[in-house]
């Protein structure tokens, strides 16, 4: 279970020079603004979430919005798209919106189809082909936190509380002097170590093999592939 916004509260006001209404709502204001800053830097575990319910597509319908459309929950960051068919499933492959409106620039005369590639445009998704049934939507995604308001809300971030207190100090002490604050440098420093300790999970490393000069042809890979065949 996260800490809720109470007791954030009380551990943020502890040493704080003021306790009146005023420092109170710039307390509460600078612990969301504190989440926020961490999770627009990294996506946290916490974040990242399965949509296997929600999203569709509809025939002939080349453009979804996340949220409307798709009924995403604060969507921040798609990591794939499978389209699920009961025949066919695919993973989507992801292009950029420059290379599709560049190779593809009226999606319409290539009739539709069972889609195979996706790009990210705003809080859009375009999908070629377009779509020519209803296929489920498989999509991987991260959050933007909720917004916490009721004193028993609480936070989705489950190992940060420190980070989060000093600073939402630092966010309620800019609001309360009208000082300037880059919030986004600040979090940085406190989001480092967080960051450090995901990228030491072992079974998440990639390991390149070594090239060697062997035959006619240097042999070797960038990176391990865990569906490739070892040599015995």
């Amino acid at each position: 279970m996260g800490t809720t916004l109470a007791e954030f509260r009380r551990r943020v006001l502890i040493g704080f020079p003021r306790s009146d209404g005023e420092a109170v709502l710039a307390v509460e204001e600078g612990i969301n603004a504190a989440v926020k800053a961490l999770v627009s830097l990294n996506d946290f575990d916490e974040m990242l979430t399965l949509d296997s319910t929600s999203a569709s597509t509809v025939t002939d319908q080349q453009r979804y919005h996340l949220t409307t459309d798709l009924l995403l929950t604060r969507p921040k960051d798609i990591y794939s798209i499978r389209c699920m068919d009961e025949g066919d499933s695919r993973k989507l492959i992801y292009v950029s919106p420059r290379e599709l409106d560049t190779k593809i620039p009226y999606p319409e005369q290539f009739g539709t189809g069972r889609p195979k590639w996706y790009t990210v445009f705003g809080l859009y998704i375009e999908l070629f082909r377009i779509p020519d049934a209803a296929y489920d939507l498989y999509i991987r995604y991260s959050q933007w936190p909720d917004v916490m308001t009721d004193d028993t809300d609480e936070c989705v971030l489950t190992h940060v509380d420190e980070s989060i207190i000093m600073l939402a100090k630092d966010v309620a002490n800019s609001y309360l002097n009208g000082e300037y604050l880059n919030i986004a440098s600040k979090a940085m420093e406190y989001v480092k170590m967080g960051v450090k300790e995901e990228r030491t999970r072992p079974d998440q490393d990639l390991y390149a093999k070594p090239y060697c000069a062997g035959g006619s042809l240097p042999l070797g890979e960038w990176w391990t592939n865990p569906f490739a065949r070892e040599d015995p």
